[in-house]
């Protein structure tokens, strides 16, 4: 599972992660000192459970709660405080849990084995995406729904791009065709690759998305595509393939020649 710890004390952080690391030894356990620090985690890195103190500086553990229940629904708020009084408004967030300071290990693992949203099984946290033909993308049997249609290219290129880490320029190429790189379109490129991360998150696969030093590229590991299949050489990608691929994506012709050429060979 993936955890994230928040409390503006460091020394109250490191006795939790490591009993988290006890209890989960092949889990993520992910810390910060901030609220505004545990929301620009979320938005990088799904969360199965985010354990909040309540009494923070700026941002108190009840609003980070509310900020991150409109990222991310299904993340599991555990409350660790040393004050009692706010059990009600934390129960009224509908929160998983609320444990009073000093925490012990039975209590995590308590607060672990009753969770409001249980843990998904890793299989079930993939995105299925077919390339072969229209481009389209679904989760757990249902299309995904983005925001705005660019978002939906934005992905395309990326899955296109099979894992390669995209700089702005590429994006802006492969996005608008017929635009030119200028801070416009850059400005633009960051709401999409915002809405592009804010959607994943919501659904659970955040980390589908890398992100580091202004690029930007796709986890392969957590797609399921027809694609990456048939460059395995996986038998029904093959069958599947019938000379179409990403039909409504200027930037797809490249892949196409490739794709036509192998075939052609084969």
């Amino acid at each position: 599972m993936v955890t994230i710890t928040v409390d503006d004390n460091p020394k109250i952080i490191t006795p939790i992660i490591k009993m988290l690391k006890k209890i989960d030894p092949s889990g993520t356990h992910l810390s910060a000192e901030s609220g505004g620090e545990a929301l620009e985690l979320l938005k990088r890195n799904y969360a199965d459970v985010a354990f909040l103190d309540i009494e923070m500086p700026e941002l108190n553990g009840l609003e980070t709660a509310k900020r991150m229940k409109t990222l991310c629904p299904r993340t599991n708020i555990v409350f660790i405080t040393g004050y009692s009084e706010y059990a009600l408004a934390a129960f009224g967030l509908y929160a998983s849990g609320y444990l009073l300071k000093p925490v012990t290990e039975n209590q995590i693992r308590e607060a672990l084995d009753n969770l409001r949203y249980p843990n998904a099984p890793p299989m079930t946290r993939k995105i299925k995406v077919r390339c072969f033909g229209q481009f389209e993308v679904w989760y757990n049997g249902e299309p995904i729904k983005f925001t705005r249609s660019l978002t939906k290219t934005l992905f395309a290129y990326l899955i296109d791009r099979r894992g390669a880490m995209c700089d702005t320029d590429q994006m802006i190429c492969a996005v608008w065709p017929e635009g030119v790189v200028n801070q416009t379109y850059s400005s633009y490129l960051r709401m999409l690759i915002s809405d592009l991360q804010t959607t994943l998150t919501m659904l659970g696969v955040g980390e589908t998305l890398f992100r580091s030093r202004g690029t930007v590229g796709i986890n392969t590991e957590m797609v399921d595509c027809d694609y990456y299949k048939y460059l395995r050489g996986d038998e029904d990608a093959i069958r599947q393939y019938n000379g179409e691929y990403m039909t409504q994506f200027e930037f797809a012709e490249e892949t196409r020649y490739h794709l036509l050429s192998d075939k052609d060979g084969k």
